[in-house]
């Protein structure tokens, strides 16, 4: 059984009397795991991550190792926090940096230069000691923030989107590099993003949060596969999602009458859905263009609307009708011969598609406000 480093109950933060941006938050976190909370702007994922590192107060409970972190100052927490700002300091070099909080925690001379240049090493900035932060490139800056967070060798790291404000190519070697660290070190990262990618690459466990409350937690193949809220499916993972009410089922093959027109979809075990509302889903590396449409249970014709080339693949968007949209990602070889306003056969099979109850763990949302966005 894994041993859990950190432990929230309930925990509740308000700014002021109006803006509620934790609300009764309650998760655990195994020691050694690399940990992603992903969700859009405002959900609550750097006032949680400030709460862990005792930068902010909060009602509720907080156990890091075990320990009650009620009134336990930040420096006596075993954590470090790396900001999205990463906050080098300008008038020092990036020894005196990275070796800050060895001198505020008053560790001698001799240790302060074997660690520091050790964790220098670690983030491969070495020979830029004495370098200043002003003569360095975004991606160096960002490894002396790094560097000066792991070199007091916390039991947690954590990261607050990290990988913001560099560019693509850079935050795909950064990427490789936390997981290189996080393998090597053997400690627990805790990471956050609002970017699928970063969390679904980098994930152990990853926590999906909405404006203040948990969507839902598992492993990214968990959350991508199997998710349990609207939110969840649209927010990780590109998704077709269509609102529609379930008509009637033929051993496990339920009908919904969508603005799609009629779809089919295995029914999940244990459940009767006849009659209910819901969200019906499709991801799009699933959906078959052409001569592969014909063997799937559901088929229909519609117009290519539009075409997204990703190098790898291109995302294919189909209009249904009044403006409905379905997505395609296909290999280039394949999307290179369809052409823009013609009328092409599509599919896809009963079992890979997702039926998805509930909207959100936010009280008072409906299926349409989550899918469209509202």
């Amino acid at each position: 059984m894994s041993k859990k480093i950190i432990t929230a109950k309930g925990l509740i933060k308000w700014y002021g009397k109006e803006v509620l941006a934790l609300n009764k938050v309650s998760f655990e976190v195994d020691d050694g795991d690399f940990f992603v909370i992903i969700g859009p702007s405002g959900c609550g994922k750097s006032t949680l991550m400030k709460v862990m590192a005792g930068i902010l107060d909060y009602e509720g409970e907080l156990y890091i190792k075990g320990e009650n972190m009620k009134d336990v100052p930040a420096y006596k927490r075993d954590i470090s926090l790396m900001l999205e700002t990463y906050a080098v300091f300008p008038h020092m070099n990036v020894f005196d940096n990275v070796a800050f909080g060895l001198r505020m925690l008053g560790k001698d001379k001799a240790e302060i230069e074997h660690d520091v240049k050790e964790a220098i090493e670690l983030v491969g900035l070495s020979g830029l000691e004495k370098r200043s932060p002003l003569e360095l490139s975004g991606g160096q800056r960002q490894r002396v923030a790094l560097a000066r967070s792991l070199v007091i060798k916390p039991s947690v790291l954590l990261l607050d989107e990290p990988l913001s404000h560099v560019d693509y190519i850079l935050q795909r070697k950064l990427m490789e590099d936390f997981k290189t660290l996080h393998t090597k070190l053997g400690e627990t990262f805790i990471l956050t993003t609002h970017v699928q990618e970063h969390a679904l690459t980098l994930a152990d466990t990853m926590m999906v949060m909405n404006t203040g409350v948990i969507e839902q937690m598992g492993t990214p193949d968990e959350i991508y596969c199997k998710p349990r809220t609207v939110f969840a499916a649209r927010f990780v993972g590109d998704i077709s999602l269509f609102p529609g009410e379930v008509t009637s089922k033929e051993d496990r093959e339920y009908f919904v009458k969508t603005e799609f027109g009629e779809l089919k979809a295995l029914a999940p075990n244990g459940t009767d859905l006849v009659g209910k509302r819901l969200a019906y889903g499709i991801r799009p590396e699933f959906v078959k263009v052409g001569g592969e449409a014909a063997s799937c249970e559901n088929k229909y014709k519609v117009k290519l609307a539009g075409q997204y080339y990703l190098g790898n693949l291109v995302e294919c968007m189909f209009e249904v009708k009044g403006g409905v949209i379905l997505r395609a990602t296909l290999s280039p070889e394949t999307a290179i011969n369809l052409r823009l306003g013609e009328t092409y056969a599509v599919g896809w099979h009963s079992e890979d598609a997702i039926l998805l109850e509930k909207p959100s763990v936010v009280e008072g949302l409906n299926i349409e406000e989550v899918i469209y966005g509202k």
